[in-house]
């Protein structure tokens, strides 16, 4: 083919084949990335992903009411979850799906029904499958370069939900619009407010210099796109949590749970973490700041719009369509509500919901069609200075496309993000499988008490419920839940790390705790950089001192006693005592304990 040809083919929809088969391939890169996850997930009955364990595991109440009875994280995370989340995995529950196995299965679905609207939705802004072959690989990439879609949590269901919104807008397809609107406000309602406001920046157009309405069709169906959002947003705006009011900044800003070494880590020293990169409050997706020189959709993205201004130089510039302006619409829309989220703390949950996601499809779609229009005219350019006469062979334009395919694959297998390689998962596996196995045989209304790491696994893996879990659950963000959380949470650390047999006994009466979870190495120095000890510093350094000087804490001197199950990794080996049997052993001679206080 010559020059000409391949300048067409890449910049244009040459036939309905060609499109199918990007498609074709856009899917196939798709599954590439998902499928060796989602395997990794079916490996093992005890492997779960990260988020899943507090936001999935509970939804077991669905195929068996009895599981987690009056569990404090249980109920607390089934409140928070949005309407159409629980209800969607409420309906599969009905035919017999475990939720935790439904959430490994998902996220390649996910994936898939994403890939297909941001390639549908990049062809809105120029008719070239290329380009959206490029974009639906670069928003796969980011997909998989942190946990959200793999979670199957609320989160999870943005992208498929969000890319829609924006395809059907570009469309004006009235009622897949509505649908997609509907959708969100039912599964992550936050990024419906920056759909919501990007229907209002639409209401306004620029004509002959002047700033009026959008013409009067347009205007209607912005208009019933904004009346749905109103009417989702009424039962949230009369709802309040059981849980008690939300969380202010300046009591965030007291509390070492939002601090640099918390569980929920939000205030950052730095101005560029805190306000562009800081996970939870940073405009940013956290991984681009880490990896912005190995990510092209960043430099891409933001480049389209000086390619449309400068469309004399770049003449594929000129066909890309005015649908084009959603991207700085929504980046408009995404920063005005991260401000007013700032502005508001905690009352909007957190600021980087409002900037993370929506960036990571707009600047996906963006670079598409940056990548060809930049293509085009380096292709441009070599037309022009060869003789009329000279051809490309089919041999060279496969090559070119083999090598654009193979740089755009094999980019992010080179990438790690937070000590982990792409694609990032964050699964945690089991690895005591007969303390499971032990408190799976036993009825289901057992309680386990722990502050080792173990125990935020053992309503996945154990389906019992735990009279406080560790990070990931002990939340800040609703006052009612958290200080009864970090009240059990130092109950039991007290307790654990107390030498008076007789405040251990008071307390298993006290919370019916029927069994407790011991690491066997609890009371050395060692054991003391377990991560619930930098919520509470103020207890780690006294202890540390006491356990060099020879402290004993009543549990480790009497466990073995007690013991009715054991499971050992290359690390740890955890203990599992009876408390029914610490009842009945004699107290040793009481001492003055370290305490830890909030």
């Amino acid at each position: 083919m010559d020059l000409a040809y391949l300048r067409k083919y890449i910049t244009t929809e040459v036939s309905q084949f060609q499109r199918y088969l990007w498609l074709g391939l856009s899917l196939l890169i798709s599954l590439s990335y998902s499928l060796p996850v989602m395997l990794r997930a079916l490996s093992s009955r005890f492997i779960i992903q990260d988020d899943a364990r507090q936001h999935v595991s509970w939804m077991r109440r669905f195929l068996d009411p009895d599981i987690y009875p009056n569990d404090l994280m249980a109920d607390y995370f089934q409140s928070v979850a949005p309407w159409g989340y629980s209800t969607f995995y409420h309906l599969f529950s009905q035919v017999g799906v475990d939720p935790i196995v439904l959430s490994k299965l998902l996220p390649p679905i996910l994936a898939l029904v994403t890939t297909v609207y941001i390639f549908l939705g990049t062809m809105q802004f120029l008719p070239s499958p290329v380009a959206a072959f490029i974009s639906a690989t670069l928003m796969n990439q980011n997909l998989w370069l942190r946990d959200d879609i793999v979670s199957a949590t609320p989160v999870a269901f943005v992208y498929p939900f969000f890319t829609a919104f924006f395809y059907y807008l570009m469309r004006r397809s009235l009622i897949p619009f509505l649908i997609s609107l509907v959708l969100l406000g039912l599964f992550y309602p936050q990024v419906m407010l920056i759909a919501s406001g990007v229907l209002c920046l639409r209401l306004f157009s620029f004509k002959n210099g002047r700033l009026g309405f959008a013409p009067s069709s347009d205007l209607r169906f912005y208009l019933m796109g904004l009346g749905t959002v109103f009417l989702l947003l009424i039962p949230y705006a009369v709802e309040s949590s059981p849980y008690g009011p939300v969380l202010s900044r300046a009591e965030a800003l007291n509390m070492t749970a939002m601090g640099r070494n918390g569980w929920s880590r939000f205030f950052e020293s730095y101005f560029s973490r805190y306000w562009i990169c800081g996970k939870r409050s940073g405009f940013l997706p956290s991984e681009w700041c880490d990896l912005s020189f190995s990510l092209p959709q960043i430099g891409l993205g933001f480049l389209l719009p000086l390619l449309i201004l400068e469309r004399q130089r770049f003449p594929l510039a000129k066909r890309v369509s005015p649908e084009s302006l959603v991207v700085p619409q929504t980046l408009v829309a995404s920063f005005g509500l991260f401000l007013l989220a700032h502005m508001l703390l905690f009352r909007m949950h957190l600021p980087n919901r409002y900037g993370e996601h929506s960036l990571r499809i707009i600047m996906a779609l963006s670079a598409g069609v940056t990548l060809v229009i930049l293509g085009d005219r380096l292709l441009s350019w070599i037309q022009s200075q060869a003789k009329p006469s000279l051809k490309i062979r089919s041999f060279g334009a496969l090559s070119l496309t083999a090598l654009l395919v193979t740089i755009l694959l094999a980019n992010p297998y080179q990438l790690t993000f937070e000590r982990e390689r792409f694609p990032i998962a964050r699964y945690e596996k089991g690895l005591y499988p007969e303390i499971y196995e032990f408190l799976l045989s036993k009825p289901k209304d057992t309680l386990i008490a722990s502050i080792d790491n173990e125990v935020n696994n053992i309503p996945s893996f154990a389906e019992r419920p735990v009279y406080v879990g560790g990070g990931g659950y002990v939340l800040p963000y609703h006052k009612g839940y958290f200080q009864e959380a970090q009240t059990r949470l130092l109950d039991v650390l007290n307790t654990q790390y107390s030498n008076n047999l007789n405040q251990i006994k008071k307390m298993i009466r006290r919370t019916g705790i029927d069994y407790w979870l011991i690491d066997r190495d609890f009371a050395t120095v060692d054991y003391l950089q377990n991560e619930v000890f930098a919520q509470f510093p103020e207890f780690r350094k006294p202890l540390k001192e006491r356990i060099l000087k020879g402290y004993r804490p009543a549990l480790a001197v009497i466990s073995k006693k007690c013991v009715v199950a054991e499971s050992a990794s290359s690390k740890h080996v955890l203990q599992l005592l009876n408390t029914t049997c610490l009842l009945k052993q004699s107290a040793p001679k009481p001492g003055k304990p370290p305490r830890a206080t909030p």
